[in-house]
């Protein structure tokens, strides 16, 4: 069912009152992360300016999780916007129970989420170092994590926002991200199927840093090829720049590169020797 919240269509299994967004100004955008459960908002007032807030425990539809359980979720995730700190993440400006549920409150991060056709279109009109700059400081967090001990979890291209006016990139969802390496232990693990690896299929695998340059890659295929196709004829970027993604996407788990900060390094070195402008 759709259900209009302060003039916006929100998605939900059943109807759910959005009232307490009130105090925090209006409302002028909303997106979904089904992986994690929760419907993000950004409001606007005088007082507090711009913020991201984002909430668990609507019943959300298109989720495998319960309102529960994605409260409990985005409730644990909250030290993870600390731990991992960096310049690609929001800052946590609060946290709280509210309204049966959970929230994060974070400084609004100026951009677009890369994920809808829209914003897909206008990003492949980019220069092509914008794009690779945008791979970059999503690549760069995902090392730092890994240099945390934490690896990606459920990670897509709905967790990336892009500002068009200044090129400033976020990652704005790491609620389910784990200490390394983590296990699947569910089979089907969250997120876009055309981000997912093989073993994120498979219950009893490894999800580390081998999973995560998988998912890079994926984001790599998304920004610089059409629609996610891994074909070299889609691909915008240089040759030897798709020789690494290509690499890091490989189903076989032996054939990627050693870690992520192997595989950035072979990307960074791709992009030095490659024509970006």
């Amino acid at each position: 069912m759709i259900q209009d919240v302060f003039g916006l269509p929100v998605n939900l299994a059943s109807p759910f009152d959005f009232s307490f967004l009130g105090r925090y100004g209006r409302p002028f955008c909303v997106f979904y992360a089904p992986a994690s459960g929760t419907v993000s908002f950004g409001t606007e007032s005088r007082e507090y300016g711009r913020l991201l807030c984002r909430f668990a425990g609507a019943p959300m539809e298109d989720t495998w999780l319960t309102p529960g359980q994605a409260a409990d979720n985005l409730r644990n995730a909250a030290p993870l916007y600390t731990a991992l700190r960096h310049k690609a993440l929001p800052q946590l400006l609060g946290q709280g129970e509210v309204a049966g549920g959970y929230m994060l409150l974070f400084r609004w991060p100026e951009g677009e989420n890369i994920s809808s056709a829209e914003v897909k279109k206008r990003l492949r009109h980019q220069p092509l170092i914008a794009r690779l700059q945008l791979l970059d400081r999503v690549f760069d967090f995902h090392l730092h994590c890994a240099n945390q001990g934490y690896t990606a979890v459920g990670f897509d291209s709905e967790k990336v926002m892009y500002d068009f006016a200044t090129g400033e990139t976020t990652v704005f969802d790491i609620d389910l991200y784990a200490p390394a390496p983590a296990v699947n232990t569910i089979g089907q693990m969250p997120g876009s199927a055309r981000f997912r690896s093989p073993e994120e299929y498979e219950p009893g695998a490894p999800i580390d840093s081998l999973t995560v340059q998988y998912n890079m890659a994926a984001l790599a295929f998304d920004v610089l090829g059409r629609d996610g196709l891994q074909y070299a004829d889609c691909w915008t970027a240089s040759p030897a720049l798709y020789a690494v993604a290509a690499r890091a996407m490989h189903p076989d788990r032996g054939q990627r590169y050693p870690g992520i900060g192997a595989f950035l390094y072979a990307w960074r070195d791709a992009v030095k020797h490659s024509t970006v402008y």
